[in-house]
């Protein structure tokens, strides 16, 4: 996979999931991914995510760690109510950037599309991306795409679109806010749970 892509987010409300430009409350999950470029597996990606606190206001910690085709991964994101921590090693290095955390603040890395699971905790309308280290900051747009039924996956799911000027990134979340799938249509990359709650 190739180098930070500037993404944008945008969250979708149906009835059973949060009210259109609420955040989702997520105390925790955990699962696998099987990434694809088109057709092709090219690899997996562990991740957990848990948080304390009340929406707008949690504590967010975030690990993932990603096997494949391209070098393996290890990014670990922390967001408090003042910063956002993200750390990044690999087996070239190590790299870690703070930046200020608020409520409307996303890390997004197109090699870590696991990433992703944090878009539930966000509200919809602009929110500010932040790239892996060495770092980058763009504006984006969080919208409610409304919801979709995929294939092999029995309820409906919220579909978030994530928009960055002409980058777009759809986000699949179930009832409960949980990542089932991201793809990257510009780049023909998707990540799909493994094992579905």
């Amino acid at each position: 996979m190739t180098s930070w892509l500037p993404l944008a987010l945008a969250p979708v409300a149906l009835l059973g999931f949060t009210p259109a430009g609420h955040a989702q409350i997520i105390k925790s999950d955990s699962a696998r991914l099987v990434v694809m470029q088109g057709n092709r597996p090219i690899g997996t990606e562990d991740f957990a995510l848990r948080t304390a606190g009340r929406a707008g206001t949690q504590d967010v910690s975030f690990v993932a760690t990603t096997n494949g085709d391209s070098e393996s991964l290890r990014v670990v994101v922390t967001v408090g109510a003042r910063r956002l921590t993200i750390r990044v090693a690999s087996a070239s290095g190590e790299a870690a950037r703070e930046y200020p955390s608020g409520p409307r603040t996303l890390v997004v890395d197109e090699r870590v599309l696991s990433l992703f699971a944090l878009a539930a905790r966000l509200q919809t309308g602009p929110v500010t991306v932040y790239g892996p280290p060495p770092g980058g900051r763009r504006s984006a747009t969080l919208t409610d795409a409304g919801s979709d039924r995929l294939p092999g996956v029995a309820e409906p799911l919220r579909h978030l679109v994530l928009r960055t000027g002409e980058d777009v990134v759809d986000v699949w979340l179930d009832a409960e806010g949980r990542l089932i799938r991201v793809a990257i249509p510009s780049r023909d990359l998707s990540a799909e749970r493994v094992i579905r709650p």
